[in-house]
This record gives C-alpha cells, sequence and structure tokens, in this order.
C-alpha cells in the first residue's frame, strides 16, 4: 500500500481536445483575413423607472440650494465694501462711522442729479460685485449640488 492515498481528484487527467473543436478558430480565421466579425446586437439595459416626487425633490433641492447660494453672495457682496471700508480704518468704528456720515452728509446736500448718478453708480457697482462673488463661488456650488443629486438622501 502507498504511503499517500491519492483519490481521483489528486491524479492528472489528460485531456485532449480534437482539432476541430476549437469554438475560436473560425474567430481566428476571420481576423487573419481582415474581415469583419459581426458584432451581437447590443440591447441597452433599462434605468430604474423615476417617479415625479423624484423628479420633484431633486427640483427642490435645487431651489433649495441655489436660494441658499444667493442669499449667501449677497451677503457677501454687501459685506465686502463694509469689511473694505474697515480695513481702510484701521478697525476703528469712530473713524467708519464719521466717513459714512460724511459721505451721505454730501449725499444729503447734493443736488437731485448727483443723488441720481451716485445711487445708480453704486447700484451697478453692488451688482457687479454681486455678480463676481457668484461667479467665483459657481464651481463649488456646482459640485456640492452635483454631488448632493447623486446621493439618495439629500443631507447637508
Amino acid at each position: 500500500m502507498p504511503h499517500c492515498l491519492q483519490t481521483p481528484f489528486d491524479r492528472e487527467v489528460e485531456a485532449k481536445p480534437e482539432p476541430d473543436w476549437l469554438p475560436h478558430a473560425p474567430i481566428i480565421a476571420a481576423v487573419e483575413k481582415g474581415e469583419d466579425l459581426p458584432r451581437p446586437p447590443r440591447r441597452a439595459a433599462q434605468g430604474p423607472r423615476r417617479h415625479w416626487w423624484g423628479i420633484g425633490a431633486d427640483c427642490c433641492y435645487i431651489l433649495i440650494k441655489s436660494g441658499a447660494y444667493l442669499m449667501a453672495c449677497w451677503v457677501i457682496a454687501l459685506g465686502l465694501p463694509l469689511m473694505f471700508l474697515l480695513l481702510l480704518t484701521g478697525g476703528k468704528m469712530d473713524m467708519s462711522f464719521a466717513f459714512l456720515g460724511s459721505l451721505f452728509g454730501a449725499f444729503a446736500d447734493a443736488t437731485p442729479d448727483r443723488q441720481y448718478a451716485f445711487a445708480s453708480q453704486s447700484t451697478w457697482f453692488l451688482v457687479a460685485l454681486a455678480t463676481a462673488v457668484a461667479a467665483w463661488r459657481l464651481p463649488r456650488f456646482l459640485d456640492e449640488v452635483s454631488d448632493g443629486l447623486k446621493t439618495r438622501r439629500k443631507g447637508s
């Protein structure tokens, strides 16, 4: 009796396929001849069905996020001139209020056409500043919204 027991699973099996039984032989021959292989028709798998409430939830999510984004842009745009003024005065509030008092005192004493010109220029300046802030923050906002829409739960 041998010291090592060999089961049928341990023995090497000599399986030689028949030479004509090569399923890839016609494909290899066609490629060697330079022929185009026929491709099987590709049917796209149907995606999951979207219900109206899912689309509505996505729209509400985008609406809430964009509202918060615009509000933050306006807060930043209106706070930047005040921060610039505080930077110019060295953080001293009494000097800041004195400067604003002289500016608005001169505004009250000005003629109506100069008041209108100053107000319209200030409006255009604030709109341009808000647009610049929005353009600066837009890529981050779009990334946050797209990441939020990828997830199933729209939490912050």
